[in-house]
Order: structure tokens, then sequence, then C-alpha cells
């Protein structure tokens, strides 16, 4: 049963931090210089997650906090994807959203960097074929982040 109190925003700030590079005890963390995404995981924060506004730190890698109640909820939430991304909707399209957006790029190929074997059989439940970092069958991966991807809408397919 998926708790009740996930939301689609929550899955994706879960799918941001299931890829950050920088892993601290109680950090929650994204590096990323695209503005609107700093400002979506800020206003998550917030709102959201019950982050008070002068405990977020903004550097030069990015936007973070040290929350470590946060911190257990969103790994917890990334530790059972594949039970709670088992089937296509809002919670796992945001969650693949945000994984796409913090870790993904376009060059020839889709690519979600550091695809580890859990990420590709929860994909694989979603219907998504991955090779490695690859994704193979772009134009569904596409119609399922497409709405909810900040880095999508700013790139061309």
């Amino acid at each position: 049963m998926v708790d009740k109190k996930l939301t689609p925003e929550v899955c994706y700030a879960a799918g941001l931090f299931s890829k950050a590079a920088r892993r601290q005890k109680n950090l929650v963390h994204i590096s990323t210089s695209i503005p609107e995404l700093q400002q979506k995981f800020v206003e998550i924060a917030v709102k959201k997650l019950g982050v008070l506004p002068n405990k977020i730190i903004m550097d030069d890698s990015g936007v973070g906090f040290y929350h470590s109640r946060v911190a257990k909820r969103l790994q917890d939430i990334i530790d059972r994807e594949t039970y709670v991304f088992k089937e296509v909707n809002v919670l796992s399209r945001n969650y693949l959203a945000g994984m796409f957006d913090i870790s993904g790029h376009y060059r020839g190929a889709v690519e979600i960097r550091h695809v580890t074997p859990k990420d590709a059989f929860m994909l694989e439940n979603l219907g998504v074929h991955t090779r490695g970092d690859s994704i193979m069958n772009v134009s569904l991966f596409v119609s399922l982040i497409k709405g909810y991807s900040i880095l999508l809408d700013r790139i061309r397919l």
C-alpha cells in the first residue's frame, strides 16, 4: 500500500535526491545550475516537506538543507522505489521526471546517469527499457515525463 502522505511533489523531490551527487548524513542536496530546478526544489522543501526557509543552503554547486526526518523520508522512498513506483501514475511520472531532471541528458540518445539495477527494474515495470544508462524506447519515456520535467522542456529531442 502506498503511503497516504506521498504526494507528486514529494515523489519528484525523491527522484531528484535519488541521483544526488553529494550524500552526507541528514543532508538533502541537489547539484544543478538550472534556476527553475533549484526554485522547484526549494518550493517543495518548504511547502511540502516542512523545511524552514532559513535552513535552505544555496552554494555554487546547487541547493540543499540539513534535515534528518526529511532525508530519511526521501531515502525510504528511494529504497522502496520498485514497490512504490510499479505502475504508471502521477507519482511514478514525477519520480521519473525528478531522476531525469537531476541526472538526465541528451547527446544523440536520452540517458539517465548512474542507472542502478534497482532503477532499471523499476523502469522496466513502467515499460521503459534501458541498456546501461541509455533509454531504449525514448518516445514512451518522454510521454511519461512530459509536463512533469523541467529539463525536458529545455532540450530539443
